[in-house]
């Protein structure tokens, strides 16, 4: 029995043997390279690599042309418009100043606040004196006494005394004599003529060279008026206060 069965199963496996050795053997194997073949590839590859070299070397060549040929282009229209005269551009203005950043006395375009009353100084007698300010009146005047014109080295000078109600003595000035105008007043048709002298007036940090018409104003109550033509440009007033610049200091010469 076990002979038997060794005859059948013996072809059975020898038969499966010959089948997976079949299939094997169906499998294409991969060809052998040679040198030359191998060399002609490596050849191609390189020919392949220097061409796109080149080809990015000639864009990159290319683009360098063109941004060079923009840069130099920009800079002769630079240097064009350096050469050409140009027109005087106007400044900003200023920034509006914030509060604090000037004084009480003054605007913010710097200029002066004056009161209805204000003291000054006149350096012609070296000494303060109380003036009212009159917008209605054209000119300043101030009260003299005793005026008397003459002439010195070929030119008209005039001498008065400053002299008014609460100044303790007269105080004599001689001064050159600017011109004559005639005033009229108000309460009266006739006009009256009446000389007129340039005296440096100091008030509050301004020293201003203002013209004077002198007439006696011992009857009113300031011996100082001041008049648009000195306010003008220089100050603003307000009514409602009073010496609002303060009492001028003494001068103190360049020696002292």
């Amino acid at each position: 029995m076990n002979k038997v069965a060794t005859s059948l199963v013996l072809p059975l496996l020898l038969t499966a043997c010959v089948s997976r050795t079949s299939e094997v053997d169906a499998q294409p194997e991969p060809m052998p390279v040679s040198e030359q073949q191998l060399q002609a590839s490596l050849a191609s590859l390189e020919a392949r690599l220097v061409d796109t070299m080149f080809q990015q070397n000639t864009q990159l060549s290319s683009n360098h042309h063109a941004f060079m040929t923009a840069l130099q282009q920009e800079l002769k229209t630079l240097k064009k418009q350096l050469e050409e005269p140009q027109l005087a551009m106007p400044l900003p203005p200023p920034p509006p100043a914030a509060p604090g950043d000037y004084p009480e006395n003054e605007t913010r375009d710097g200029k002066l606040i004056v009161g209805e009353t204000e003291e000054i100084w006149l350096d012609a007698v070296n000494d303060n004196f109380p003036a009212r300010i009159d917008t209605g009146a054209t000119t300043s005047s101030l009260s003299a006494q005793d005026i008397t014109v003459f002439e010195r080295d070929g030119n008209p000078w005039v001498s008065f005394n400053l002299a008014h109600e609460g100044v303790d003595e007269k105080l004599p000035v001689e001064t050159p004599l600017v011109r004559y105008v005639r005033i009229r007043q108000a309460s009266a048709d006739n006009t009256e003529r009446r000389p007129v002298v340039a005296l440096t007036l100091r008030l509050g940090r301004l020293s201003e060279r203002t013209e004077f018409t002198l007439t006696d104003r011992s009857q009113m109550t300031y011996p100082v008026l001041l008049g648009r033509e000195f306010l003008k440009d220089i100050a603003v007033v307000d009514i409602a206060r009073q010496n609002v610049q303060g009492k001028p200091k003494r001068p103190t010469s360049s020696n002292e």
